[in-house]
């Protein structure tokens, strides 16, 4: 009996859990309603663990991959065009880019529970920025928005 009821309350936390998971979007745009170009909206995501985030391009060209990550956690990349949904189990801060106009400074962030990584992030944009030829403060910008 004291087995059952442990195997029950471990179910029901997990359920909970999933219960209480959000669902969020990212739009992967050409040009916003504000003209900017290149832009993920919104640039910055502050979620829970276990919580998911759908990325959906506005056309054919754009895609996400994961540049900068919590070091256990597996990089993704989605297909180009294609609508992407990925589970963040794992707290830290995530940077990620849109392949083809990473140049152009098309990248987010999302910042799932704690910010762990966060040094580890800043010297991978660090080193990575000389990369961007654009957009490069409006990367900094939602970097500064981690907590």
């Amino acid at each position: 009996m004291k087995n059952i009821m442990t195997v029950l309350i471990i179910t029901l936390a997990l359920l909970n859990s999933k219960v209480s998971a959000k669902h969020y979007d990212v739009k992967l745009l050409t040009t916003d309603d504000k003209g900017q170009n290149m832009v993920m909206s919104p640039g910055f995501l502050k979620i829970s663990p276990g919580d998911t985030v759908t990325f959906s391009p506005s056309d054919p060209s754009h895609n996400v991959e994961s540049v900068s990550i919590p070091k256990q956690v597996k990089s993704f990349t989605s297909k180009m065009g294609q609508q992407f949904t990925h589970t963040f189990d794992q707290q830290g801060v995530y940077l990620y880019k849109c392949t083809p106009h990473f140049v152009l400074g098309m990248l987010g962030v999302i910042q799932v529970g704690a910010a762990q990584n966060l040094p580890m992030v800043m010297k991978d944009w660090s080193a990575m920025s000389a990369g961007v030829a654009m957009n490069k403060d409006r990367v900094n910008a939602y970097l500064s928005q981690v907590k």
